[in-house]
This record gives C-alpha cells, structure tokens and sequence, in this order.
C-alpha cells in the first residue's frame, strides 16, 4: 500500500513538474511571439513615418496624410498593449498624435513640383507602397471599400502627378533653350500620360493647355523653318550671282 502512495506520489509530482515546464514553454512561446509581432508593428510604424516625411505634401489629400499618420499612432499603440519596453514608444506617440494634430488644423500646401527624374522615381516607390499599404488594410477589413477605393484612385493620380511635372518641367527647359521641337514632344507625353488617368476629365482643362501650347509651338516651328528656308534661298541666289560674275570676268579676261 505504502508503495502504491509513493508511486502515485511520485507520478502526481512528474505530472506536476510536466505541466510546469509546459506552461513555461507556453508562455515562453506566447513572449516570443509578442516580441516578434512588436518588431513587424515598429517596423510598419516606420513605413508610416517615413511615407509622411519623404512624401510630398501636395501628392496626397489632407484627409489621406491624416489617416497615414493615424495609422502611425495605431501602430504605436499596438506595441504598447503588447507590453514593448521601447524607451522611445511614448515620445514616438507624442510625435504621431502632433502630425496629426498639425495636418488637421492646418491648410493644404502649395504645390512644389518635382523636376527631377530621380526624385520622381523615389516618390513613385514611396506611392506603390502606400498603395500596398492601403490594399492590405482593405483586404484584412479594417477599412472600407468606398474609403479604401478613394484612397486608391488618389495614388493612381499621385503617379500621374510625378510624370506631368518632371515632363513638364523638361519641355520649359527645352523651350528656354530654344529646342521647341523636344518642347512638343515634352508636351505630348504630358497628354499621353493624362489621357490614360483623366477620371471625370479632370485633366481637361491642363489636357486643353497643353494643346494650345503644342500649337503656339508648331506656329512658332514652321515661322523659323520658313525664315530659315527663305535665308537658304538668298544664300542660294548670292552665290548663283557671284557665280555668274565670275564667269562674265573669266569671258571678258579671255
């Protein structure tokens, strides 16, 4: 009998310490998981950061920069109810809560094109992962379809932004440089461009400026190949007519 006590004894205190290490390993596992979903929350708040910070302000509504930086704070408070211990997550809150608080309250800026090829490309990387970001958030349904659409539709015109004004700022350089031909080319691509993403014609109206340009230009094309055409013709004649003088003297010399 006493055997069979110190078995079971025995037995309970093994079940006892299996469930101890088991429970510890549970709960080592759900600390690691915390810290690694800490890590991808830090790592998307950045995202939203530095979309706020490299982004133009004219590319995007105030309404999409507030959402932007509202996800940021999001993100932020994500990390703190899962218990992160960064230093830094309070002061980045603090942060987060003033972009949002500045951007409400003040007005839309005024436009600063972009003129730079490169520059361009970056605010275009910058756009697709906004977009992707806005994709990911309707498809785990925690935005709305309307919400989500209108977001889109206003990237897909942040792209076409970047392109109208790098092309438009290489057909003014072309035009001070008196190359009106590359000028025009310049301003067909910016109708190009415009035509593909003209929701509602939106873009009618710049779409029409770019046509009377394109025309003041051709005028002024064919006026100078006419001038340089007629100059040509009396270069021809001044040398047919020394010509024939040089003959007359070759015939009386002779």
């Amino acid at each position: 009998m006493v055997i069979v006590i110190v078995l079971v004894g025995i037995f309970i205190v093994a079940l006892g310490l299996m469930l101890f290490v088991f429970a510890r390993q549970q709960n080592e596992k759900k600390k690691i998981e915390a810290q690694r979903r800490v890590r991808i929350l830090a790592d998307r708040g950045r995202q939203m950061q530095i979309l706020l910070d490299e982004l133009p302000p004219h590319y995007l509504s105030q309404d999409l920069r507030a959402f932007v930086a509202s996800q940021w704070l999001d993100l932020l408070h994500e990390q703190q109810q899962l218990g992160s211990n960064d230093p830094k997550l309070k002061e980045e809150m603090t942060a987060a809560q003033n972009k949002i608080d500045e951007i409400r309250s003040s007005n839309q800026p005024d436009p600063e094109p972009v003129t730079d090829i490169q520059v361009a490309n970056g605010v275009r990387r910058n756009l697709k992962q906004l977009n992707k970001v806005i994709v990911s958030l309707y498809q785990d349904k925690k935005i709305a379809h309307r919400i989500a659409q209108t977001y889109l539709n206003e990237i897909k015109q942040g792209f076409t932004q970047t392109l109208v004004e790098v092309f438009r700022a290489s057909a003014r350089k072309a035009e001070a440089q008196n190359n009106l031909r590359i000028a025009v080319v310049h301003y067909k691509r910016i109708m190009s461009e415009l035509n593909r993403n003209n929701p509602n014609g939106v873009h009618n109206q710049t779409l029409l400026e770019c046509r009377q340009t394109i025309q003041e230009l051709e005028d002024r094309i064919a006026l100078e190949s006419e001038s340089s055409n007629n100059e040509l013709a009396e270069s021809v004649d001044e040398m047919m007519e020394e010509e024939d003088s040089w003959k007359k003297k070759q015939l009386y010399d002779d």
